[in-house]
This record gives C-alpha cells, structure tokens and sequence, in this order.
C-alpha cells in the first residue's frame, strides 16, 4: 500500500507509514479526484479554497483530524497549519458533536490574543470537511525533545518554559468566562525556533468555565491520562485543573518519568528520581498535584510567583518570562521581592501532601531617598570648591592674623633693647 503522503510502500496490513508516521487508513474516497477537497486525504500538491492553500506535507494524526503544513499563496507562500476535522462516526448524532467541538475549537482560538498561542487566520468548509487555518510556530514541542535525549531536561530551562505557560494560563483565566485548557500536556508545548519560547498549542477539547453552573456536570471527562486531574475525569474541570496538567508535564520534564507508563495521580518526589533538583521545585509541585482540588494553588499568579522565587533563589535569574507587553494585561512580574518560599513541604509514602505552603509576602514598596543639593565640583581635583565670598574673608583673616603676630614680636623686640622704650615704626 503506498503512503499518501510521502509514496512510500508498506505492507497492506499496517495503519501507519514506516517513513513518515501517516495514517495508512486515510484512503481517497472512490469516485473522488485524488488531493480534491471532497477526498478523505490530502496529500502533497493538494490545494484549498481554489488553490489558495496547498499542501507541503502532514504534521500529525489524530483520533478526529489530521493537521497538515501548508503554504497560502495569497499572503506570499506564507507558511499556515491548517487542521481538518476527520470523523469516523456514522451515527449522525456522533458526527453532529464533532462538528460542534470542531467549531467550538475555531470560536476559542478566534478570541485569543495572546503572543504564545497561534492565532486562527481562516476556517471553512468544503465537501463535508471542516478545516481551520492557524499561524505556524517552527519548532520542537517537548514530547519530542524528551524522546530526542532521553534524559530529565535542566532545572532553570524547564522553569522557564513553564513559566512562560504560567504566563498563558494566567491569560486564559482573565478571559469571560475562562478558558479551560483541559489537555496540557509535554506535546501540545511547542519551543519556537526564533523567539525560543513555550508556545501552547491544540485547544480541540478547551472549554470556557462557567462557575455559576455550581456542581453540575461542566465538561465531559477528556484530557490525557496521566496529566489530567481527578475531577477531569468527573466531568469537572476549571482554571486550577490546567495548573494540576502543567505540574505533571513538569515532573515529566524534570524526571523523564512519563506519567502515562504508571498509575494515575501518582508522582514520587521530584528529588528521589532526580538528586540534582532543588527541594524548593519538590515542594511546589507536592502542592500543584494535590487530588484535593482547593488544596492546591488557586490562581496561575500563585504558582507562577512560588516558581519565580526558586528561579530567583537557585539560579540568580529574574522570574520576568517575557519581553512582550500583553494587550490590556499589566506585565507579569520581574525579579521576585522575598527570594524566599514557603516552608517546605512533608511528603508521607503515600505522596499525599499534609501541610500546605504559605504564599510569600509581596515585597515592601521602597521609599527613595532624598537627594542632596547639587554641589558644583572642582574640574581639577575633583573636591567640592567653597564659594567666592568664604575664600576671601579667610584669606584676609588669615593676613591679618600674620600682621598682627610680626607687629607684637617688633614691638618687644624693641621694648627690651631701649629698656622700655617703643622704637618708631619705619615708614
């Protein structure tokens, strides 16, 4: 069977590609021009929208589309992400809620502006597929960095990435309602090749937060497991669940201990499985996966704060993630005030946290000290010079002072010569 992205030949009973990874199962349709819009495949050459987009090469495959890179030749070969929705339902009913969470994806990202989440560019429909154009993001994402060298990824680089997520998921809370990401994870981060930042990626499955719905049933139990928090999988996630996510792909991160290979909801301390970890990142992420929800950081500012402190404290670098400015959102936070963390966490066998961690005080404002009058500097010696009037009644004090002692030693000088007698002054 020949692959129909990259033409290779495979075994008939494979579904992926030995060469690129394509999905085998994505078969053009009978009676349909192969690269058409009405195809079940795209391969490379196929064209879009009366041959705006066209097709470079597939990026991934997943359980409801497939995303491709492509070019759109209106805007200069400018390189574009476009993601297809793909379902395999027959069920109409099935095939209606792809859509909709299809669409619903479209609508979020349509909304977002933030500098590390690609923007949507375009969406459209042809045949009986939807695709959804985004901006492209060159680079690695960390699930395939830790593939690539197979060992825990520095301390201060793996902060600092998830600093900068801190920086995202801040921005989505602020959002009305909230966003909820619901599927953070090492793949859905992507580093850019030019600016070297975290940039979050696939909000198929996000969904905005509502907290008025109270208990009800919000969302439907989807994520990753082994990332995604226990009330995920209840049907119950928020803002706090995002934060949860992002502390399990640090663990991965810091440990190369995937999550997914193990029991869920159980993650050792970072410093057994890692010796060169500070204590201070084991005692943030002890409170980040806590299962009790209201036991863990509240708000993506907390967490961020505590991370910023170790960042600080371990390896002299300011906690500021960012050199953008984001609209309508003061900047976050630069050098920490304290330096100091929370007291350090107690982990028990059971990995259950039992004390919880203090936020550190904000820093004291400080108050600027007065400035002393200008004071003009000599411009030879550089001391401060008197001024005209001091320097000529000491100068004339000081003749006189002269005057006076010479007139005293000639007036008895001459007293004890004439025996009394003053000598006449010369003229």
């Amino acid at each position: 069977m020949k692959c129909p992205y990259c033409g290779t030949e495979n075994p008939a009973e494979v579904n992926f590609c030995d060469q690129c990874g394509g999905w085998m199962n994505l078969l053009t349709a009978s009676g349909s021009e192969e690269g058409s819009a009405n195809t079940r495949s795209l391969t490379r050459g196929s064209s879009l929208q009366d041959g705006r987009y066209v097709i470079k090469r597939i990026l991934g495959q997943g359980g409801m589309g497939s995303v491709f890179l492509a070019t759109d030749t209106r805007l200069a070969d400018k390189t574009v992400v476009i993601k297809v929705l793909i379902s395999d339902h027959t069920d109409p009913a099935r095939l209606e809620e792809d859509v909709r969470n299809f669409r619903h994806e479209v609508r979020i990202l349509a909304h977002i502006d933030h500098p590390l989440v690609p923007g949507v560019t375009d969406h459209f429909q042809e045949g009986s597929r939807y695709f959804m154009v985004q901006e492209y993001v060159e680079g690695e994402n960390l699930q395939e960095r830790l593939d690539r060298l197979n060992q825990p990824m520095r301390e201060d680089v793996a902060l600092r990435y998830a600093l900068e997520v801190l920086d995202i998921l801040d921005y989505l809370a602020q959002q009305v309602p909230a966003i909820v990401h619901r599927d953070i994870k090492p793949a859905n981060i992507i580093i850019g090749v030019k600016d070297r930042r975290a940039h979050l990626v696939d909000f198929g499955i996000a969904r905005a937060h509502t907290p008025s719905l109270g208990r009800r049933k919000q969302t439907t139990a989807l994520g990753t497991p082994g990332y995604a928090p226990p009330e995920q999988y209840r049907g119950h996630a928020d803002p706090r669940s995002d934060l949860y996510a992002l502390a399990a792909t640090l663990h991965h991160l810091l440990t190369n201990r995937d999550p997914r290979d193990y029991p869920p909801f159980v993650y050792p301390p970072v410093c057994t499985l890692n010796p060169r970890l500070s204590p201070d990142i084991e005692a943030v992420l002890a409170r980040a996966l806590m299962l009790d929800v209201n036991q863990r950081y509240q708000s993506a500012k907390e967490m961020k704060r505590d991370i910023e402190d170790v960042v600080f404290k371990h390896f002299g670098l300011p906690g500021d993630t960012s050199s953008y400015r984001l609209r309508g959102l003061a900047p976050i936070r630069g050098i920490p005030g304290s330096g100091q963390l929370s007291q350090p966490i107690q982990v028990n066998q059971s990995v259950q946290v039992q004390q919880q961690m203090l936020v550190p005080p904000m820093p004291r404002p400080i108050e600027p000290r007065p400035v002393p009058p200008y004071q003009p500097m000599d411009m030879y010696d550089g001391q401060q010079s008197p001024t005209g009037s001091n320097v000529g009644f000491n100068f004339l004090l000081f003749v006189l002072v002269i005057f006076l002692i010479a007139l005293a030693i000639y007036v008895a000088m001459g007293f004890v010569s004439g025996l009394g007698s003053v000598p006449a002054l010369p003229l």
